[in-house]
């Protein structure tokens, strides 16, 4: 999409009441218009505003724009040390996501490290939250997981991912025992429960009867074409091109809303346990903690 036709999604979103807005990829920062996206999303209309990001690219757009408008960054970062997570990334990126934390913390724009956590890197969660303590930085973390995106032109999936998933009773243990340690950590007592009891999905035996799965109406997803996708980015059974159709029409529209009612009973909802599709449900769920969980999150304090 141009510049133009994003920023009158943007409006668009704004006047549907959504409250916050976040630019992530692929990777943002590869597009040269995103300080002015920025600036429309976080001055003009003042979403709660932020970007997810490798961090490759942060330091020079650190350097040329000031990122007015922008509330928080999250990066991804799986290991405390550069040898390590380079080699995971496949590219030297370690040192420019520290330096994109303390260019962030010196423009008051909120870091957030973002850590998949692996059977391989379980054993390093505890450094990885005191490099973010360290670093006035808050943290998230969550296990990695077998996801398999579905597309009318293709599916992809990651072969032998069961090589790489951590044992999730060992990883919720671990992460409430980090948590009365480390007040940095966003990964809530709620996640840890619906994450570690199976997460969304198991229609009609739900695996776990803490939260039920409502992304499609806490999230609009739009992706680089003008298309919205529902329920969720993953698995977009329903696409509407949002450059030829309002986003009104489309959020209201009966089929989306038809949608939003069946939450986390699709086959494919099976075990799902995204950190963002939890975090989404919570305050949906939940509507009287929303501000409190946002102020939270961006506080790096939930507790």
């Amino acid at each position: 999409m141009s510049t133009k036709q994003i920023m009158h999604l943007i409006d668009q979103i704004d006047d549907l009441g959504v409250l916050a807005l976040s630019f992530t990829g692929g990777e943002p920062t590869l597009r040269k218009d995103l300080p002015d996206l920025i600036y429309h999303t976080g001055v003009v209309h003042g979403f709660m505003n932020g970007i997810a990001t490798n961090g490759y690219l942060l330091p020079k757009l650190f350097k040329d724009h000031n990122l007015e408008g922008l509330d928080y960054i999250l990066l991804s970062l799986d290991y405390p040390k550069a040898e390590l997570h380079d080699k995971m990334r496949g590219i030297k990126v370690f040192d420019k996501v520290l330096e994109s934390i303390k260019l962030a913390n010196k423009n008051d724009i909120k870091p957030i490290i973002s850590t998949v956590v692996m059977k391989d890197n379980l054993k390093y969660l505890e450094n990885m939250c005191e490099l973010a303590e360290n670093l006035n930085c808050s943290i998230e973390i969550y296990p990695c997981e077998d996801i398999i995106r579905d597309y009318p032109e293709n599916t992809y999936q990651i072969n032998n991912i069961s090589d790489l998933i951590p044992d999730i009773s060992i990883w919720a243990n671990l992460m409430r025992s980090l948590r009365r340690r480390y007040k940095n950590i966003l990964t809530d007592p709620i996640s840890i429960e619906v994450v570690e009891n199976g997460g969304f999905g198991g229609y009609p035996l739900y695996h776990q009867k803490t939260l039920r799965c409502h992304v499609a109406e806490a999230y609009i997803f739009i992706s680089h074409d003008g298309y919205v996708h529902y329920p969720c980015k993953i698995h977009p059974i329903s696409s509407f091109n949002a450059l030829k159709h309002s986003l009104h029409n489309i959020y209201y529209s009966k089929e989306v809303k038809a949608i939003m009612k069946k939450h986390d009973s699709y086959n494919f909802c099976e075990n799902c346990r995204l950190g963002c599709a939890i975090a989404s449900s919570i305050p949906t769920r939940w509507k009287t903690v929303y501000s409190k969980y946002i102020k939270g999150f961006l506080d790096g304090n939930l507790r």
